[in-house]
């Protein structure tokens, strides 16, 4: 606080001019010629802070990101972490910002199986920001491709035309290109900095309930049209509950097989009624209903021994 005027040599004409003066003066609201406020708030304490200048610290993060050591860094970066299973992204860090972290070696291998494709689809469907975080390693070079091998034309075995096809695809995808744990946790801050904090629990939700509405959407066409005959209607009204629950089940269960989504979902159930017809389907038609990496893709998953002979 200021020193009370009584012990300052100044005079009591010189606070009410300061006073009277008000805009006109270059040393508006002082005293002292300038030095001293005429007045000071001191309702607000010293160590609370204002919410313009709040840090917003909270970030979702899906549990099995844990595994890496971005997690930790973040942590010892002042972020409060909220480690749940996300369906849509990796990190959730607002209402607006989703982001999928692919290291080097996931980015070869999601480009490969057409999943990262359909992780893009989700973020731009429910975010309005969803960025690509490339993590780089530290101890190798910040660069996809050596320069020598960059060209101008597209090719189906280059890995910066496949990054140019997916921009192209998504636009609003934003890529982040990080060294390594400690520049992604500044990026991090940059991008939480003028946003809400995030809501956990409808980051969880998101992708969850929807997925399985969509399917169920189609059940009147994707199921025949089956009747009931009248004669025997009273006596098997008693299983309707639980042929449903059984479709619902299966439809979850579908969802969940690699490289489905709830488009190609559709195709599936139009053609199987049944998970068990489904595993009988051969691998040609699996490749026409879900594309040549999807359809050999769940092929070998349905098809594989679970041990070796």
């Amino acid at each position: 606080m200021p020193p009370p005027l009584n012990c300052l040599d100044i005079s009591t004409q010189e606070v009410q001019e300061a006073i009277s003066s008000g805009g006109r003066s270059s040393h508006h609201g002082t005293y002292a010629n300038g030095m001293l406020p005429l007045s000071v708030d001191t309702r607000t304490g010293r160590g609370k802070q204002t919410t313009k200048n709040t840090i917003r610290r909270d970030i979702a993060v899906d549990v099995r990101e844990f595994r890496s050591a971005l997690p930790s860094i973040l942590h010892q970066g002042g972020m409060r972490l909220a480690p749940v299973t996300l369906i849509v992204g990796d990190f959730v860090l607002s209402p607006v910002h989703c982001v999928e972290r692919k290291s080097i070696s996931d980015l070869f291998g999601s480009f490969a199986s057409g999943r990262l494709y359909t992780q893009a689809e989700a973020m731009t469907k429910y975010y309005k920001c969803p960025c690509l975080l490339i993590d780089f390693d530290p101890s190798k070079s910040f660069c996809l491709q050596n320069s020598n091998e960059l060209g101008g034309e597209i090719r189906v075995d280059s890995v910066c035309s496949k990054m140019a096809i997916l921009t192209m695809h998504f636009p609003k995808l934003r890529i982040l290109w990080s060294r390594g744990p400690h520049q992604t946790l500044a990026i991090f801050k940059t991008l939480k900095m003028k946003h809400e904090e995030v809501n956990i629990e409808k980051s969880i939700s998101v992708g969850n309930n929807e997925s399985l509405d969509g399917l169920m959407e189609t059940s009147d066409v994707v199921g025949g049209g089956s009747t009931v005959n009248s004669g025997v209607e009273n006596n098997t009204n008693s299983n309707k509950d639980e042929e449903n629950e059984i479709n619902e089940a299966a439809r979850d269960m579908l969802l969940r097989l690699p490289g489905i989504n709830v488009n190609n979902a559709r195709k599936l159930m139009a053609v199987c009624d049944s998970i068990a017809e489904l595993t009988e389907l051969p691998r040609d038609d699996l490749k026409k209903l879900l594309g040549p990496v999807t359809g050999q893709k769940l092929f070998t998953f349905l098809n594989q021994k679970l041990a070796a002979s």
